[in-house]
């Protein structure tokens, strides 16, 4: 199983240090400043800290596709809690939503050993400044061959499972984004029903695309801003 280790250390309401590491000889410090104040930002940061080793510098060798196979081991309870639902902290779920979608079946066990886990300095330590919107993670980014860069949010994966004829998928993000990494997706013309109702409700219907795979009913709809896609809704079409 891939493991990867966190232990985050408050130094004040808007910035904290999460150690990290992976085995007993990698790992590192991530300075975290928020660009926000709250008084749990040891947690907070140590959430977005995850996302960001697994996600962009993908210490693990690899972009996790579920969390099927991978362990984090944490220094907060309420990681664990939140990625159960069980947790009282309102305020921290759209930070671990990732937990119950991207990630959802990983392992997750909680230590406050700082065994193995680097010593402070110049050296490891890697500076990272985010704002609010950029910790919502609610919101999660894959990248495409055929569309692009693409963001989903957790409504478009209930959306996605609802309107399936198949049944539910036993990891319903990975079968989805599975679906939108094909390589042979293309873009489809909007029925005139279609390109009307969503210019109704987004003011213009000019960025709406529809994409699909040339043997497949199934639809996808996004909007596009510059370079990133957004997936709205997917359906059946027959």
């Amino acid at each position: 199983m891939m493991t990867l280790t966190t232990f985050s250390e408050k130094q004040s309401d808007s910035q904290a240090y999460v150690y990290w590491r992976v085995g007993t000889k990698r790992g590192g410090v991530l300075n975290v400043t928020l660009g926000f104040e709250h008084s749990d930002s040891a947690l907070i940061t140590e959430l977005y800290a995850i996302q960001h080793l697994l996600f962009v510098e993908l210490v693990l060798g690899r972009e996790p596709g579920s969390g099927h196979g991978y362990r984090l081991t944490v220094s907060k309870g309420a990681i664990k809690k939140l990625a159960l639902g069980r947790s009282d902290k309102k305020y921290a779920f759209k930070y671990s939503a990732f937990l119950q979608n991207r990630m959802a079946g990983v392992t997750i066990e909680v230590s406050r050993s700082q065994d193995f886990l680097p010593v402070l300095n110049d050296s490891l330590t890697q500076v990272l400044t985010v704002g609010s919107t950029d910790i919502a993670s609610e919101l999660q980014t894959i990248s495409t061959p055929a569309m692009g860069k693409v963001r989903i949010t957790k409504h478009a994966v209930e959306q996605y499972v609802s309107r399936l004829s198949s049944g539910k998928p036993k990891n319903p993000w990975l079968s989805l984004v599975k679906r939108l990494q094909h390589p042979k997706l293309c873009c489809s013309l909007l029925t005139d029903k279609v390109r009307q109702h969503k210019a109704r409700k987004y003011g213009t219907a000019d960025n709406i695309e529809e994409w699909r795979h040339p043997d497949d009913e199934f639809r996808f709809l996004v909007l596009k801003h510059g370079d990133t896609r957004t997936l709205v809704t997917s359906y059946p079409r027959c």
